[in-house]
């Protein structure tokens, strides 16, 4: 947890709570001791990031519009579906795996310099 602290811009307690949540789902695994921390229970090929996405935010659940007052809040409820499915469709198509080996593609075309 530290380390993702130290490079990711997010807050420890928040980070906390989102472990603590995939914890409970079954995704990690906390271990104790100097080599402690957390460890995926799977393998990241196995693991979309719509699962995650899913257990960090919550279910995302269809709206009822049938009671819509408006023929506007009817239409607005009708492009955020549409979003909603899209980004469903998206997330689901990615693993953790794929998003290693992304970023390990984009650190090799950008090789950092030192002198």
């Amino acid at each position: 947890m530290s380390e993702i602290v130290a490079k990711q811009p997010i807050p420890e307690r928040y980070l906390e709570q989102i472990l603590t949540n995939l914890r409970r789902a079954g995704v990690v695994q906390s271990q104790r001791g100097s080599k402690g921390g957390f460890v995926l229970v799977r393998e990241p090929w196995q693991i979309t990031i719509l699962e995650i996405v899913t257990l960090v935010e919550g279910e995302r659940k269809e709206k009822d519009t049938s009671n819509s007052p408006t023929l506007e809040k009817t239409l607005v409820y009708e492009v955020w579906e549409k979003a909603n499915a899209a980004s469903i469709e998206v997330l689901g198509r990615y693993t953790l795996q794929d998003l290693c080996e992304e970023r390990e593609t984009r650190a090799q075309d950008s090789p950092m310099y030192y002198i």
